[in-house]
């Protein structure tokens, strides 16, 4: 199966991403994921294997960050600090 993904729209890049998530997890082989960015249309091709799912889930988190940050939210993630104030 290939998909095509735009990047100019991350929110979108994410659910689409995450479907293939899902279906690779799911063990339906190899996905093949074309992404389109900037106005000139640059393409590129991935292809995803159920042998590293991981590589994916860091692309999709990369672009639900992107889409948070578009939409007003802060990162998912805050560091822990030590305690105490300096």
């Amino acid at each position: 199966m290939t998909i095509s993904i735009d990047e100019a729209d991350p929110c979108a890049a994410a659910a689409s991403l995450r479907q293939v998530y899902v279906r690779l997890v799911a063990g339906e082989g190899a996905m093949e994921v074309r992404f389109r960015a900037g106005s000139n249309g640059v393409e590129r091709s991935v292809t995803y294997h159920r042998a590293h799912p991981d590589r994916l889930l860091a692309v999709i988190r990369g672009f639900e960050e992107q889409c948070a940050r578009l939409q007003g939210r802060g990162p998912r993630r805050f560091a822990l600090g030590t305690g105490g104030v300096r």
